[in-house]
């Protein structure tokens, strides 16, 4: 299991899908309300930071808001 730093206009659903998939006990959002852009620079400062597994923003959605959270700890 690794733990993972994502973005997403969803957070809770995210944190969701990573927690049934490898079994995560814990959760942080870590900043709300971002563009995408901004989104995708936090995302990338903190992975690199925690030394925590992310990937790219996926898909960008004219109009929405972003979250970073990270996902660790586990089975």
């Amino acid at each position: 299991m690794s733990c993972r730093v994502g973005m997403s206009t969803n957070p809770g659903e995210r944190i969701k899908y990573w927690k049934n998939r490898e079994g995560h006990t814990r959760s942080k959002i870590l900043a709300s309300g971002l563009t995408y852009a901004q989104a995708q620079a936090r995302e990338t400062r903190e992975a690199r930071r925690r030394g925590y597994k992310s990937s790219g923003g996926g898909e960008r959605k004219t109009d929405y808001r972003y979250s970073v959270h990270h996902v660790w700890g586990g089975r």
